[in-house]
């Protein structure tokens, strides 16, 4: 009886685990930019525009 309930509670664990693998390797997705082609000059990086602190908080 005890060999039974260890053989399902190993497949529980199996199954959630694989189930969680699908469900998180569907989220997969490659770079989000292009690699620039031989030959071509890099682009340049361009500064984050400045946004000044609040003086004082609400």
């Amino acid at each position: 009886m005890f060999h039974l309930a260890r053989s399902r509670m190993v497949l529980r664990i199996v199954a959630t685990l694989a189930a969680t693998g699908l469900v998180a390797a569907c989220g997969f997705k490659g770079p989000l930019y292009l690699p620039p082609q031989p030959g071509q000059p890099e682009p340049e990086q361009s500064e984050p525009p400045h946004i000044p602190a609040p003086d004082s908080l609400p």
